[in-house]
C-alpha cells in the first residue's frame, strides 16, 4: 500500500510540475515595444521565423491562406496549425476571433496566436475563442496561454522559439520579416497534394508501447497478482525475466533484453507507459525511427547492466532506465546539440527539462525503485544522444521500413521475453512445485521442491527448516521438528503443544496482506512436525495441494 501511494504522490508531483509549465506565462521581450515593432510588423518577423529556417523554407511548415487578417500555417508532427492573428486592440478583434472559434471549434490540432494588445486584453480574446486553443503575444513581447484540457507543448514551445529568434535578430540591429504580399505567393494551392504529416507518435513508439501491453498482458494471464503487482506478481517477472544478478552470473544473459518490457502492476505500467510516449514520440519525430529505436535499446542495456552490476539479490524490471536515456537525450540536444533543435531553445523548454531531472531524481530515492538502473539509463541515453542524432532524419518512414521496424521491436522481445519465459518456464511459476530432492534432519527425511534452497536453524527448542522457492517460485515451506521423544505418548502431548500454537484450524497468520500461510501437524519417528506452506492468496489451491504432497512424502 505504501508503495502505491508513493507512486500516486510522484504522479501527482509531474503532473502538476506539467501544469505549472504549461499554464506560466513566458517572460518579457521589452525589446519588440522598445523598437515600435507590434501587431502588423510582429505578425511578419514570426511569419518568417515560422516558415523559413536559416534563409530557407522549411519543409515540414507551409501557408494555408489568408482568411480576413489571419493567416493560417500548417507544420507537421505535434505543432499543428497555428492561426496568426494580428489583434487592433479594439472590439473589433472580437467579432473577426469568434468567426475563426467558431470554424476551428472541432480542429484539436488547431491554435489560434493573438499578436499584440494589452495582457487585460489577451485575457478577453483568449476567453471570446473559446474552446479554441489560444496563445497571445502581448506589447511587450510575453506570451500567455489560457489551457483547456491536456495539449501537446509542440505549439507554444515554437511560438516561444520564433520569438527568442526574432529578439536576438533586434538585439544584433536586424528584424527579417516576411512581407504578406509575399506569403500570399507561398500559400499552397487548393489542389496541391501536401507532404505527408509526419505522425506525432511514430511507428517505433507505438510498436513499444504495443510490446509493452503485450507483455504485461501475457503476465496478468500467468497469474492475475501480476495485475496489481503483488503476491506472485515477482515471481512471474523473474521467470519472464527480470533482473537477477545471480542468474545472469549463470548464463542468462536474455534477461537484460527482456528486463524492460516487464512491469509489477497496473500502476507501474502507466506511469513507465506515459513517460515513454510523452517523451519516445518526439525524440523520435527528431532523431529518426532507427537512430531512436537504438537510443531506446541502448539506454534499457545501460541501465540493465548497471542494475545487475549493483543490485545484489533483488528483482528489477520495468521500462524506467530506457525511459532516464530519452530523458538523457533531450537533455543533451536541448543544452548541446545545436544541430537537432532549433536555436536558442526556448527557457520555457530549457525550465520544462530541468524540472523534469528534479523530479525523477526525487522519483529515484523511493525505496524499491531500482536507482542504479535510472543512473545508467540516463548516461547511457545521454552518452548515445551525442552520436546518433543528425539534422534531417525526421522523413517519415515508408510502409516497408514500418514493417521492418515492428518486426525489429518483435524480435527483441522474442530474445528478451520469450526465451527468458521458454528457459524458466513461465507457465509454471504458479503451479505446484515438484519435489525433487530430500533434507534430513536426523532420521527423518524431509521433502524439498526442485530447485528450492533450503537453511536449518534452532528456535524455541525446535529444529526449523525453511525451504525457500524465491524468486522463482511465490511459494515457501517451514518444517518445525521437536527432539525425538521418550514413548509416543510424549510425541502426542508435543503435537498438541505445536497445535496450540498454529491456532485450532492449523491455519496460521500471513505475512502480509494478500497471503497465507496454512499448516499441518503429525508424528514421525516420535518427532513432532508441523509443516507451514505461505503463498500468495490466488494460490490456495495449490499451496493445499503442495501442503498435503507434503506431509504425506516426510518419511
Amino acid at each position: 500500500m505504501s508503495s502505491i501511494f508513493a507512486a500516486l504522490t510522484v504522479l501527482t508531483l509531474v503532473l502538476s510540475a506539467r501544469f505549472f509549465l504549461r499554464s506560466r506565462g513566458s517572460r518579457a521581450r521589452p525589446i519588440f515595444q522598445k523598437n515600435g515593432i507590434f501587431a502588423g510588423r510582429l505578425v511578419g518577423g514570426l511569419l518568417r521565423a515560422l516558415v523559413s529556417d536559416h534563409g530557407f523554407l522549411r519543409s515540414d511548415t507551409r501557408i494555408l491562406g489568408f482568411e480576413g487578417s489571419a493567416i493560417a500555417i500548417q507544420r507537421t508532427g505535434a505543432c499543428g496549425r497555428l492561426i496568426l492573428f494580428p489583434a487592433s486592440g479594439g472590439d473589433e478583434d472580437f467579432v473577426a476571433l469568434g468567426t475563426l472559434a467558431a470554424r476551428y471549434r472541432s480542429d484539436r490540432s488547431a491554435t489560434v496566436i493573438v499578436v499584440g494588445g494589452t495582457e487585460t486584453h489577451g485575457e478577453a480574446v483568449c476567453q471570446a475563442t473559446r474552446p479554441v486553443r489560444t496563445l497571445h503575444i502581448d506589447d511587450t513581447g510575453r506570451l500567455r496561454e489560457v489551457r483547456r484540457g491536456l495539449r501537446p507543448l509542440a505549439p507554444r514551445l515554437v511560438i516561444e522559439n520564433a520569438l527568442d529568434r526574432m529578439a536576438a535578430d533586434l538585439r544584433s540591429g536586424a528584424f527579417p520579416a516576411l512581407d504578406l504580399e509575399i506569403a500570399r505567393g507561398l500559400v499552397s494551392p487548393p489542389d496541391r497534394d501536401p507532404s505527408p504529416m509526419s505522425p506525432t507518435h511514430g511507428v517505433v513508439t507505438s510498436a513499444l508501447a504495443v510490446a509493452i501491453i503485450v507483455c504485461f498482458a501475457v503476465e496478468v494471464a500467468i497469474s492475475r497478482d501480476s495485475f496489481r503487482g503483488e503476491g506472485a506478481a515477482a515471481s512471474v517477472a523473474y521467470r519472464m525475466g527480470a533482473i537477477h544478478q545471480a542468474s545472469i552470473q549463470e548464463g542468462q544473459w536474455a534477461r537484460l533484453i527482456a528486463a524492460p518490457f516487464l512491469h509489477f502492476g497496473l500502476l507501474h505500467l502507466a506511469m513507465n507507459g506515459w513517460a515513454q510516449w510523452s517523451l519516445g514520440g518526439p525524440l523520435e519525430f527528431l532523431m529518426g525511427s532507427w537512430r531512436f529505436l537504438a537510443l531506446w535499446l541502448g539506454s534499457a542495456l545501460g541501465a540493465s547492466l548497471t542494475s545487475f552490476v549493483f543490485n545484489d539479490t533483488s528483482i528489477s524490471a520495468g521500462a524506467s532506465g530506457a525511459i532516464f536515456g530519452l530523458l538523457g537525450a533531450f537533455t543533451i540536444f536541448v543544452f548541446f546539440r545545436k544541430d537537432v533543435l532549433p536555436q536558442p531553445v526556448p527557457r520555457s523548454l530549457r525550465n520544462g527539462v530541468l524540472a523534469t531531472l528534479l523530479l525523477n531524481l526525487l522519483i529515484s530515492f523511493i525505496p524499491s525503485i531500482d536507482m542504479a538502473a535510472h543512473a545508467g539509463g540516463f548516461l547511457t541515453g545521454a552518452v548515445l544522444g551525442f552520436g546518433l542524432a543528425k539534422r534531417g532524419r525526421a522523413a517519415p518512414p515508408a510502409p516497408a521500413r514500418s514493417l521492418g521496424l515492428r518486426l525489429a521491436v518483435a524480435f527483441l522481445v522474442v530474445m528478451g521475453v520469450g526465451v527468458s519465459s521458454v528457459q524458466q518456464r513461465a507457465d509454471l511459476t504458479v503451479g505446484v512445485p515438484e519435489i525433487a530432492t530430500e533434507y534430513r534432519v536426523g532420521e527423518v527425511s524431509l521433502p524439498v521442491p526442485r530447485a528450492f534452497s533450503v537453511s536449518e536453524s534452532r528456535a524455541r527448542g525446535l529444529t526449523v527448516v525453511e525451504v525457500d522457492g524465491d524468486p522463482a517460485s511465490p511459494f515457501s515451506v517451514t518444517f518445525r521438528l521437536s527432539e525425538p521423544q521418550v514413548d509416543a505418548a510424549a510425541a502426542r502431548r508435543m503435537v498438541q503443544t505445536l497445535r496450540l500454537e498454529a491456532g485450532p484450524t492449523g491455519t496460521g497468520p500471513a505475512r502480509e496482506t494478500g497471503w497465507i500461510a496454512i499448516s499441518q501437524l503429525g508424528l514421525q519417528d516420535r518427532r513432532a512436525i508441523e509443516v507451514v506452506v505461505v503463498a500468495p492468496t490466488s494460490c490456495q489451491s495449490n499451496a493445499e495441494r503442495l501442503l498435503t504432497d507434503l506431509a504425506t512424502r516426510i518419511r
